[in-house]
């Protein structure tokens, strides 16, 4: 419509001109007035028409002009200025098309951009290394826990994966995908001081005509470690059944054979038998309390006076403490009451207790003490005996274990797992219980009990 009217005026002013000529020489021929002023307002009108015409095409040319721009912009997905074209302007219907086009290209964009922004976050948050490799084997990008998982900082810019992998296991995996053009699985070993495993997935994921390759990688290393150590408890628990259960059934078929009929024998016999027979109910009952734990255990917290509550419990040691002249302290204050569960302290109390009496010197002494903080009252154990040796501390806690006794050739039985259960107690309470030891010195451990307040106790009620 709009070249419809330029074409109408151009043929206007075709025939203005037309006009003109003709009257100028009609009006120089008959050489009459009047024709040349006429033939002067047919060329003025013509002039403006002119004008008239050259505007418009110049404001049709410019409108066309910015039409083209902003459909190669939202082509492009750049951001382009709205048109805003008059409302008589025949190409005002296709301006308004484009705007809204444009509008709703820019609400797509944010919201694209927004979602990538969210995924990101979420990747970056994963407790997942997760790493995208295009198919020029540059990496485009690596959240933070690829980076730990790794011990690289991972550029941000695109950069050929080899940089930051240097685990012959994942760059033989991802060159795998990279060669098959299909996914594959693995558990990775690490290489360094500490033995680290990844559960490693790498993911051949085909976009059109090109393809990208996702590495996944997640740490079992808990894991791993938590089905060993469970290995090595029934191992560990069989070899401790089986010590008593062998001596119980060599020493009874002995005696049916015959050996009974030597009193001196007999009762020598049955003494074994009955010390193998405590010390595999000893290892039944701690086995069934480490059961017990790790169930959950629901908790019955009571306001109790310490220093009376451990002094009952200490009558029970007077015959173990006498055999090896060893004295125990009751240290606690007397006013001093805590809101603790009896069974637990119980428990924990007679572990450490027994402990420090068997490991002790003869004539030494074993010491009960109370402090307290803001979060935590500490019973403190501590012995005069024959201490720890540093190398192992760091695994007293572990099912089982037991000290070296080769510097100083103290046998003492037990089932190793006194001070390991004396540890999932405490954690299970949310305490914490640290040991200091010397060599010949003797021995501290502090058991840290959350302070209960009353709401709490009331709430487990």
């Amino acid at each position: 419509m709009m070249l419809s009217k330029i074409y109408k005026q151009i043929l206007i002013v075709v025939i203005l001109s037309i006009a003109s000529l003709a009257v100028l020489f009609y009006g120089f021929a008959v050489d009459e007035e009047g024709w040349d002023d006429f033939a002067l307002l047919l060329v003025l009108a013509d002039v403006i028409t002119g004008i008239r015409l050259i505007f418009e095409y110049r404001q049709h040319d410019k409108l066309l002009k910015q039409l083209q721009v902003m459909t190669a912009n939202i082509v492009d997905h750049h951001p382009a200025v709205p048109l805003f074209v008059e409302p008589d302007n025949p190409l005002k219907g296709v301006a308004d098309q484009l705007n809204e086009l444009q509008s709703r290209q820019q609400d797509e964009g944010k919201s694209i951009r927004n979602s990538n922004a969210e995924l990101i976050t979420i990747l970056s948050s994963l407790p997942v290394g997760v790493m995208v490799i295009d198919s020029g084997h540059d990496v485009i990008f690596a959240n933070h826990k690829m980076s730990v998982m790794l011990g690289r900082d991972i550029l941000t810019q695109v950069h050929p994966y080899t940089q930051d992998v240097r685990n012959y296991q994942l760059l033989s995996l991802i060159e795998n995908v990279y060669t098959s053009h299909k996914s594959q699985q693995e558990e990775i070993q690490s290489v360094g001081a500490s033995s680290v495993t990844w559960d490693t997935s790498v993911v051949f994921n085909r976009i059109d005509n090109d393809f990208h390759i996702l590495v996944i990688m997640y740490d079992i290393s808990d894991i791993i470690n938590v089905k060993q150590m469970q290995i090595d408890f029934l191992r560990n628990a069989s070899h401790e059944l089986k010590t008593p259960i062998t001596a119980i059934s060599g020493f009874t078929k002995t005696l049916l054979d015959g050996a009974m009929n030597d009193k001196k024998s007999l009762v020598e016999f049955l003494k074994i038998i009955d010390q193998q027979s405590d010390q595999l109910a000893s290892l039944v009952q701690d086995v069934l309390t480490i059961s017990h734990i790790q169930n959950g255990t629901n908790y019955d917290y009571k306001p109790l006076p310490l220093h009376d509550f451990i002094n009952s419990e200490l009558q029970s040691y007077k015959s173990m403490t006498a055999g090896n002249n060893v004295s125990i302290n009751n240290k606690i204050p007397e006013h001093v009451e805590v809101i603790a569960d009896t069974t637990t302290l119980t428990r924990i109390l007679r572990n450490l207790v027994s402990n420090a009496v068997k490991y002790n010197r003869p004539n030494g002494e074993v010491n009960i003490e109370y402090s307290d903080n803001d979060s935590f009252w500490q019973l403190h154990v501590s012995d005069t005996g024959i201490g720890i040796a540093q190398k192992d501390l760091s695994r007293l806690f572990e099912r089982f274990y037991r000290a070296d006794d080769s510097r100083t050739k103290q046998k003492v039985s037990g089932t190793g797992l006194g001070l390991s259960i004396v540890k999932e107690m405490v954690d299970a309470i949310g305490g914490r219980i640290d040991v200091k030891s010397q060599r010949g010195v003797g021995s501290t451990f502090t058991v840290n009990f959350p302070i209960v307040k009353n709401d709490d106790q009331k709430a487990n009620e």
